[in-house]
């Protein structure tokens, strides 16, 4: 039997609307089941424990468990292109970062998942700034007066990192060309800790880190705390400057964080996902839980579109800064 073409538009728009019908009764019914929320961290560290705080909460408005899988390993890449690989159903998310969603890119030559297409933006979840200590035998006590020392003692400083690639790592290389090129000796060290020990030690002298571990540390006298990294100062060392009002213009170094779903997820499902997640990180018990860690992290919730316009951006000023420096984890 010959089909026209009038038949066979009828059978197309016939397919589009039981395929529409079935993708909203898919997000009238999401979810049925628990989910899983791969976190590319080992279990323990901050970023799980954060993961852990969301996802609980998070479980209880969409009325089902979020489950934490880690899975730790190559600076995300592991977990991330697992995530990528997921069936787009809504069952399977990722929780990434700066390094996931615009660092990997730059420094990894063949890496098995794309941070704009292989993914469907979800929320931002967390943002936050490091706190930049020194030495107190330098004898520094601000921004201004660190780069003099560095001017004048080239070669002279090293700062430590809990590793190549890390945020700590790009805010120090931002920093350095942000004061012209000043030389310092970057140091990795497998985690914050032991780069730690070392700046107490005096085997480094600078060092970019969480204001958790620092704060108690500067309180003791055992480290000297100058500036914050980020736009605007850390909640959990208030009277602590920026690097920007202490000197140095300009300059604006973050970690954040978001979640993800695989690309082609229904936008059913994302939108499902979405408002429960960002009314988790409104509830008032989880902004007392953060005030109450120290860190200095704030929940920051936001649309998929802006979650997807941010990380363009991150990947754009990352790849700058990566080209600038010649980093590669290859």
């Amino acid at each position: 039997m010959q089909v026209t073409k009038r038949q066979t538009c009828a059978l197309l728009a016939g397919a589009l609307f039981f395929a529409s019908q079935a993708a909203l009764a898919q997000g009238a019914s999401y979810p049925s089941h628990p989910i899983r929320l791969i976190v590319p961290y080992a279990a323990g560290g901050g970023t799980d424990i954060l993961a852990r705080q969301l996802a609980k909460k998070t479980g209880d408005y969409l009325g089902q468990t979020i489950i934490i899988d880690n899975k730790p390993g190559a600076g995300t890449v592991l977990g991330a292109s697992e995530a990528a690989k997921a069936a787009p159903d809504g069952y399977t998310l990722l929780w990434g970062d700066n390094a996931t969603f615009a660092l990997n890119p730059h420094t990894y030559k063949k890496l098995p998942y794309d941070p704009l297409s292989s993914f469907s933006p979800v929320t931002l979840t967390v943002r936050g700034s490091l706190v930049l200590m020194v030495s107190p035998a330098l004898g520094v006590k601000n921004v201004n007066e660190l780069i003099t020392y560095a001017k004048s003692h080239p070669g002279k400083l090293s700062y430590g990192t809990p590793g190549s690639g890390t945020p700590h790592h790009l805010a120090m290389e931002a920093f350095k060309l942000s004061a012209g090129g000043i030389a310092l000796q970057h140091i990795p060290y497998k985690g914050e800790a032991p780069a730690l020990q070392d700046l107490i030690g005096g085997s480094v002298q600078v060092m970019f880190a969480g204001a958790r571990i620092a704060k108690p540390q500067a309180d003791s006298g055992k480290v000297s705390v100058i500036a914050v990294a980020g736009a605007k100062r850390n909640p959990a060392m208030p009277n602590v400057p920026t690097v920007a009002e202490g000197g140095l213009k300009g300059y604006a170094s973050e970690y954040w964080h978001g979640i993800v779903a695989p690309a082609k997820t229904s936008p059913e499902i994302i939108a499902r996902l979405n408002t429960a997640f960002v009314k988790a990180l409104n509830a008032p018990e989880l902004a007392a839980w953060m005030a109450n860690a120290g860190s200095g992290a704030e929940w920051t919730g936001s649309t998929p579109a802006e979650m997807q316009a941010h990380i363009g951006r991150e990947l754009k000023s990352s790849g700058e800064l990566v080209k600038s420096i010649g980093l590669s984890m290859d």
